[in-house]
């Protein structure tokens, strides 16, 4: 599965680009979901398990383009929605998890004989969802800013916003003229990417958000949660008993998580994330600790499951697409497919070398390797606080003017004793940033003409 999801990260940037963010998205995900399936019911038919890898392989594909689902629908949302319907999938897919996981106990269908009731059931789920989102129309930016259709950008807007929505519309297309004004290429290479300013800034954030789920505990548990609970005291049917307790504590978070990141903003659901992530490292650690020590109690594997809960309220609130959702704001149309390519690549091969070498880590450092996560987590966790601009429910050519903004006083790291101390409302937090006297804020910018935003000069 992480070869799958190696190739789907990989590719996602040129298809993107050249085959679509729809078709991407739906067509060919439904289309591998259902190949997926396929070869697992045929492995069950013949009995070559090279057909059940196959599948394995194809499943990990279409989880790494779900990354391209997550910013077609952000470029779909109003500026107000962007957060909500990214985590809003991001939910449903965690609770249809948890509504599937109870189906694979030995006292359901998880038997030798019932097991490939399962593939059925996700092939069955594709086509639904192939039979919904084939009406959605294309991503109205990539039919704007990259086939310059405007049309059918405006009927792609009034399919997402509404029929009574005008001037909402027609602000959406300025906000795509002003962002695509401002793009100097159809596409940026990564060299081209890192010299410049902006795009090096917002290629940084993205990364850091890429890499949180590497040094979470997330890919360990996926392979290795059940023997390590097993480990710290508990038994596989209480292990198994364990992990679904653990699940359905933590559901709540996905009804609330696509409220939250439109009301509280980015910015603090992120850092939230990586410090739920730290906690749970610490408890894995010190459930670890004990077992290193010889200490036996059922105190071990409590600690171990409280830290886990609160892993698993990460990956409800979104740990799994921080970055999507921060390349879907912060990143100009031209560089998502390379900056894509980049920060996902790169994290998914770390992830996949982590996994594999775990129990050796683990049998050399024990508990040293789950403190060094912690620590690792915590770091970025003060790396977003420190560095994260806020993008909640602004428009994209503001949220890039705010950055070129930030770049330019970071570049110059003078703050002039009779400069002028502008401040900017990025969605629920404050941030400002100095303009020396021979700067002039343009006043005939998107921001100024769209949005009466507070600007207080001293």
């Amino acid at each position: 599965m992480f070869l799958g999801l190696l190739v789907g990260f990989a590719s996602m940037g040129w298809l993107m680009d050249n085959l679509g963010r729809k078709e991407t998205a739906v067509y060919l995900r439904c289309f591998l979901g259902v190949l997926g399936s396929v070869s697992m019911l045929s492995a069950h038919l013949t009995g070559f398990c090279e057909f059940f890898i196959f599948g394995h392989f194809i499943a990990g594909v279409v989880g790494g383009l779900k990354v391209v689902l997550i910013i077609y629908m952000a470029e779909c949302s109003p500026d107000n929605k962007r957060g909500l319907s990214s985590v809003a999938i991001n939910s449903g897919g965690q609770i249809t998890l948890l509504l599937i996981t109870p189906l694979c106990l030995p006292t359901l269908i998880g038997t030798d004989d019932l097991w490939f009731l399962l593939p059925c059931l996700t092939a069955l789920m594709a086509l639904l969802h192939l039979s919904i989102a084939a009406f959605f129309p294309q991503s109205p930016k990539q039919l704007y800013i990259q086939k310059r259709d405007e049309e059918a950008a405006r009927k792609s807007l009034r399919f997402y916003y509404g029929d009574n929505k005008d001037v909402e519309i027609d602000e959406a297309i300025f906000e795509m003229d002003a962002e695509n004004a401002s793009l100097r290429e159809d596409s940026m290479k990564i060299c081209g990417i890192l010299k410049h300013d902006d795009y090096r800034f917002s290629f940084f954030l993205v990364f850091i958000c890429a890499i949180v789920p590497v040094f979470s505990a997330f890919n360990i548990k996926t392979q290795y949660f059940l023997r390590l609970l097993i480990s710290y005291g508990l038994t596989q049917s209480e292990a198994t008993t364990a992990m679904l307790i653990i699940s359905a504590v933590s559901v709540p978070v996905c009804f609330i998580a696509p409220i939250l990141i439109e009301r509280i903003g980015r910015r603090p659901i992120f850092v939230t994330i990586t410090l739920l992530c730290t906690v749970e490292w610490i408890g894995l650690g010190l459930a670890q600790t004990f077992t290193d020590f010889g200490y036996e109690s059922s105190l071990i594997w409590l600690t171990a499951v409280g830290g886990a809960i609160l892993g698993q309220m990460a990956v409800n609130l979104g740990l799994l697409i921080m970055a999507p959702i921060l390349m879907s704001e912060i990143c100009p149309h031209n560089t998502r497919a390379t900056i894509s390519l980049y920060t996902q690549v790169p994290p998914m091969a770390i992830a996949a070398v982590e996994v594999t070498i775990f129990p050796t880590l683990r049998g050399t450092f024990g508990s040293s390797f789950f403190f060094f996560c912690a620590i690792a987590c915590f770091a970025m966790a003060i790396i977003l606080y420190m560095q994260m601009l806020e993008t909640a429910g602004l428009p994209i050519d503001e949220i890039l003017q705010n950055i070129t903004m930030s770049c330019r006083h970071t570049r110059r790291h003078t703050v002039g004793t009779f400069g002028i101390r502008v401040f900017n409302e990025y969605g629920t937090m404050k941030n400002y940033f100095y303009l020396d006297d021979d700067d002039e804020l343009d006043e005939d910018t998107p921001v100024q003409r769209k949005r009466s935003n507070t600007v207080s000069m001293f």
